[in-house]
């Protein structure tokens, strides 16, 4: 009974704090023959991610984007893809880091607030969803950005569960895709 009463409370979305993590503008467009979605992320830091940025923790970033079959009054998944990212601060030199781990890119930046706009810039984030797929049935396709609790070091994964500074998420931005529109979502 207790386990459940913690999990009810650790899996309550965060209410309206100064530290969240916003999408800016989400728009599903067409680039070539996939339905990406133009988003930044809108991102201030809790001073208890600070304070772990501080002490040499990497704070994970997750960017998922999800499309489902879209059956008349309800969606079933079909898929989803997670675009990760993860935010360090290097003491010695003095400077914070964005790490891209698909792709292994590295920024480096002299202040957080230099991360922090990076972060707001406009970039498209791939659905998979195909103008093919589209052709042929109805969907729903969702994006959502969230600190990845999930990823963070073993000894610190329980504790933030419980800790409203580090339950930093959007909500769920989507749109409908019916059958045959190509052309916009």
């Amino acid at each position: 009974m207790v386990f459940t009463i913690w999990l009810c409370v650790a899996c309550t979305p965060a209410e309206d704090s100064e530290w969240d993590m916003t999408l800016i503008q989400p728009t599903p467009l067409w680039v070539d023959d996939e339905l990406m979605i133009n988003a930044g992320v809108d991102w201030t830091p809790s001073p208890a991610v600070i304070e772990a940025l501080d002490h040499g923790v990497g704070v994970p970033i997750r960017v998922t984007t999800r499309v489902s079959r879209h059956h008349r009054w309800f969606a079933t998944m079909d898929r989803d893809r997670n675009h990760r990212f993860e935010v360090r601060y290097l003491p010695l030199v003095r400077s914070y880091q964005l790490s891209e781990i698909k792709t292994g890119q590295v920024d480096a930046y002299p202040r957080m607030g230099m991360l922090v706009d990076a972060l707001r810039r406009q970039r498209d984030w791939h659905t998979g969803l195909t103008r093919s797929e589209a052709a042929e049935r109805d969907w729903q396709v969702e994006i959502r950005v969230e600190l990845d609790r999930t990823r963070l070091p073993s000894p610190m994964r329980l504790p933030v569960w419980f800790d409203d500074q580090w339950r930093s998420a959007s909500p769920w931005h989507g749109w409908r895709v019916e059958q045959g529109q190509v052309d916009e979502p």
